[in-house]
C-alpha cells in the first residue's frame, strides 16, 4: 500500500504544471551553470597546456606542474540554486501532496478504506523522496558528463566521492524543506494558507537568519575583510575573537538555526570551495562537518514525528468534515 501511495504521489506530482515549471528553472539554471563552470575548467587547463608546449618549444627541461584547478568546485553555483530553487520545488511537491487531499475531499475517503495513517504519511514521503531522488541523480549526471566531455576533466576517486556526498547533502536539504511543508499543510486544512505559511518560514530561515549572522560578523565588516585588512595573522584573528567569545556564540547560534547555511557550509568543505579541507578525504570532511549533517537530518525527523502525532490528533476530524 505504501508504495501504490508513493507510485500516485509520483504520477500526480508530473502533473502539476506548477511543479514542472520550477523543475524546469531549476534544471536550465544547474546546466547553464555546470556547462559554463566546465568551460572555466576547460580554459584553465588549456591555457596550461599552451603555456607546456611554448616552454618545450623553447627547449625548456623545467616546466611548471599543473595547477590544481579544482573541477569539482564547477558545481559551486548549484548550491545557491538548490538554496532557493531547489527548496521552493520541495515546498511546493510537499504542499501539494496533502492540500490535495484536503481540497478534493478525499482525505476521509482513503482513511475510511483501511488506509492506516502511518502509511498514508509514509506512502506520501516515500512518493516525494522518489522524486527529489531522481532530481538529484539527474543533475549529478549532468554535472559529471559536463565536467568529463565539456572540462576535460580527469576526476579522481577522491573528487567522485566528493560530488557524490555533495549531492546526498542536496538532496537531505531538499527533504527538510518537503518535510516541513507536508508537516504545515497537514496541521493546516487549508492549502494556500499552508503553503504561505511555509514560504515564510523559508524565507526566515534561508535569508534572514543568514544575513543576521553575516551582519553580526566582525570580519565583514570591512570589504575585504577586517583582518586581512588590520594584516593580523590566524593566530591573531582567534585571540581578537576569543574576547568577544559570547558575541561570537551568539552569532554563531543564530546561523547554527538556518538549515541553509548547513547546507552551504558542509558543500563548501566538500566541493573544496571553503579552503582548509584540500588534504581531507572525503569521510573526514564529513565528520569535521557533523554538526552540519546533523542540521540537516535532525530537524526533518523531529518536523517529522511532529507531523505524525498531528495526524493521530486530528484524525477524528478529518473523518468529520
Amino acid at each position: 500500500m505504501i508504495i501504490e501511495i508513493a507510485k500516485k504521489e509520483m504520477r500526480d506530482a508530473f502533473r502539476n504544471k506548477l511543479f514542472l515549471s520550477i523543475l524546469a528553472m531549476l534544471l536550465v539554471l544547474t546546466g547553464v551553470s555546470i556547462v559554463l563552470g566546465s568551460c572555466q575548467v576547460k580554459a584553465a587547463m588549456d591555457n596550461y597546456n599552451n603555456s607546456i608546449s611554448f616552454l618545450q618549444s623553447l627547449g625548456k627541461a623545467q616546466l611548471p606542474p599543473m595547477p590544481n584547478l579544482n573541477p569539482i568546485s564547477a558545481s559551486k553555483g548549484f548550491v545557491n540554486y538548490i538554496g532557493m530553487i531547489g527548496a521552493l520545488l520541495a515546498i511546493v511537491l510537499g504542499n501539494t501532496s496533502i492540500s490535495k487531499e484536503h481540497k478534493n475531499g478525499t482525505l476521509r475517503l482513503i482513511l475510511s478504506r483501511g488506509v492506516f495513517r502511518d502509511t498514508f504519511l509514509n506512502g506520501k514521503l516515500l512518493g516525494n523522496l522518489s522524486i527529489l531522488a531522481g532530481i538529484t541523480v539527474l543533475t549529478g549526471i549532468i554535472t559529471f558528463v559536463s565536467l568529463i566531455a565539456i572540462g576535460g576533466a580527469a576526476l579522481t576517486a577522491s573528487e567522485v566521492a566528493r560530488m557524490l556526498l555533495f549531492f546526498g547533502m542536496s538532496f537531505l536539504y531538499m527533504t527538510f524543506f518537503t518535510v516541513l511543508s507536508m508537516g504545515i499543510a497537514t496541521v493546516s486544512t487549508k492549502g494556500s494558507r499552508a503553503l504561505l505559511i511555509t514560504v515564510i518560514v523559508w524565507l526566515v530561515l534561508s535569508f534572514v537568519l543568514p544575513q543576521i549572522g553575516d551582519t553580526m560578523d566582525m570580519d565583514n565588516q570591512i570589504p575585504g575583510g577586517f583582518f586581512s585588512t588590520m594584516g593580523m595573522s590566524r593566530d591573531q584573528e582567534h585571540q581578537v575573537l576569543q574576547k568577544f567569545k559570547f558575541y561570537e556564540t551568539l552569532r554563531d547560534g543564530v546561523e547554527e538555526m538556518s538549515p541553509t547555511k548547513h547546507y552551504e557550509r558542509i558543500s563548501y568543505a566538500l566541493l573544496n570551495v571553503k579552503p582548509g579541507f584540500e588534504t581531507n578525504t572525503p569521510w573526514e570532511v564529513v565528520g569535521l562537518k557533523w554538526i552540519n549533517l546533523l542540521g540537516l537530518l535532525a530537524p526533518s525527523v523531529a518536523i517529522w514525528l511532529l507531523t505524525y502525532i498531528a495526524f493521530l490528533r486530528r484524525e477524528n476530524i478529518y473523518q468529520s468534515n
